[in-house]
């Protein structure tokens, strides 16, 4: 039974970084290079397709690993799962302003505004990337050094 949870738990927070990784090394780049309003117009569907599922990841995430430390008494794997819940409250102060505005009905797309929010978004998706990726090989340690 442990085993099987550490295979989930590994699985499901490979989706989450894999996912972050993908957004900001994958569609963020091919959305710079494309015209402003092939840009505007792809981030809309792409953010409400991805802040559910993202979401839904995180605390499958949260659940697995709570039940992985509960089960192995190592307490490493739920403060992991933990430190992935902060990506919530940085989405919402910081990131979540800039999404308002690019996604805002009636928005400007030629202004020095959207021009500044596009290229910041990027920036600031970084930082969930890492921090999935961190957990993530904090995950695969213990899977392998018997943090189980």
């Amino acid at each position: 039974m442990l085993d099987a949870l550490v295979i989930l738990d590994l699985t499901l927070m490979a989706m989450v970084f894999g996912y972050g990784m993908s957004a900001s090394a994958v569609s963020y780049p091919a959305m710079m290079a494309s015209s402003r309003e092939t840009a505007v117009g792809y981030f809309k569907p792409f953010f409400h397709k991805s802040n559910h599922l993202q979401l839904g990841l995180s605390i499958a995430v949260l659940l697995v690993s709570l039940a992985v430390s509960y089960l192995s008494r190592n307490w490493w794997w739920f403060t992991g799962a933990v430190i992935l819940q902060v990506s919530g409250p940085y989405t919402i102060i910081v990131l979540m302003p800039v999404n308002r505005r690019i996604m805002a009905e009636g928005a400007d797309i030629h202004s020095d505004q959207m021009s500044d929010d596009l290229g910041r978004w990027g920036r600031l998706h970084l930082p969930r990337t890492l921090i999935a990726g961190a957990i993530f090989i904090l995950f695969a340690y213990l899977a392998v050094v018997g943090g189980v």
